[in-house]
């Protein structure tokens, strides 16, 4: 079934106040899809804004005899400048941070103005899905390596400690339609696929105000009857600008506890805070079924570089 035939409706929930000035907001958003209910969830609410109004200015006396200025002659129009010639590369200069040598590309469009669109409701906040300046949705996230992450202001580490290859598969939370669909497995919206092999670490890098989910699971992500990524979330928001820079992180279960499916290990870390999911389906500061009203759980992040550990695979005790 076509994504433009899917029903969105967004239930009004009153958010808590959350003190770091970061808060996610969990809302069930009914998806109706030849008869089915999925649950998508919000990753941020906006700080409030202020509910007083600014005093108005005094203006200035005016002199009783207002000084007339003269009309100032027309200023002739600068000559084009020539275009810029491109330096040669020098070959002899240390490139131990070039493309070439570590991995490192920029994201598509970087240096130019990013698209933002917001609509009616914070649940349909679209911050950067990569598709400004005419690049492809979801180019705003990468897979790079370890060693390539330095260059990046938002890195999550993915890291398998289980026993067996993990697939994990990264997407923006608004889908190439626009509307709350990333998650959902359509022709013409390409998700970010990658493996993990045990023991293996994979660095996924993100642009400023991008708002996204990783799924993963064992040997290979499943998908609901809807046609939506299962497995369990690594959900992320990094310099979201609705909430002033801030950013979050957690790891939520809901979608594959929804239908029933197997929970994997999940662990996001970062500033000495964890969000845990295990395969028994219970949680500490993460996001299991029963919680879709909840807030703040997760990881606050303030604003600034951001680098989140995420454990695949996560058993207790570990």
């Amino acid at each position: 079934m076509q994504l433009t035939h899917l029903l969105l409706l967004a239930g009004a929930l009153t958010a808590t106040a959350h003190p770091s000035g970061h808060a996610h907001l969990h809302r069930s958003i009914h998806a109706k899809r030849e008869g089915g209910i999925t649950f998508l969830k919000a990753v941020h609410k906006p700080l409030p804004e202020p509910t007083e109004k600014a005093p108005e200015p005094i203006p200035e006396p005016k002199p009783s005899i207002a000084a007339v200025e003269p009309s100032p002659s027309p200023k002739p129009k600068p000559k084009p400048a020539p275009a810029p010639v491109p330096a040669a590369k020098d070959d002899s200069k240390d490139n131990s941070d070039s493309d070439s040598d570590d991995g490192f590309k920029p994201f598509c469009g970087t240096g130019k103005k990013m698209a933002k669109r917001v609509t009616w409701d914070q649940i349909h906040y679209t911050g950067n899905t990569g598709t400004a300046n005419g690049c492809p949705w979801n180019s705003n996230l990468q897979v790079v390596s370890t060693k390539a992450s330095k260059h990046y202001k938002y890195v999550q580490n993915y890291k398998n400690v289980a026993s067996e290859p993990y697939e994990v598969i990264c997407f923006n939370k608004i889908g190439a339609d626009g509307g709350v669909t990333g998650s959902f497995k359509v022709s013409g919206q390409n998700q970010l696929v990658f493996k993990l092999q045990p023991g293996e670490t994979k660095s996924v890098v993100a642009d400023a105000n991008t708002q996204g989910v990783c799924a993963f699971a064992p040997n290979s992500v499943p998908t609901t009857s809807h046609g939506q990524y299962a497995g369990t979330w690594a959900e992320f928001d990094f310099e979201n600008t609705s909430n002033k820079g801030w950013s979050g992180a957690d790891c939520s279960a809901l979608v594959a506890q929804a239908y029933d499916m197997d929970v994997p290990g999940c662990r996001m870390s970062q500033g000495g805070v964890d969000s845990d999911i295990y395969p028994d389906g219970t949680a500490v500061n993460a996001y299991i079924r029963g919680m879709e009203a909840e807030d703040g759980v997760g990881l606050n992040i303030q604003p600034g570089n951001t680098v989140i550990e995420v454990l695949c695979g996560l058993e207790k005790g570990m």
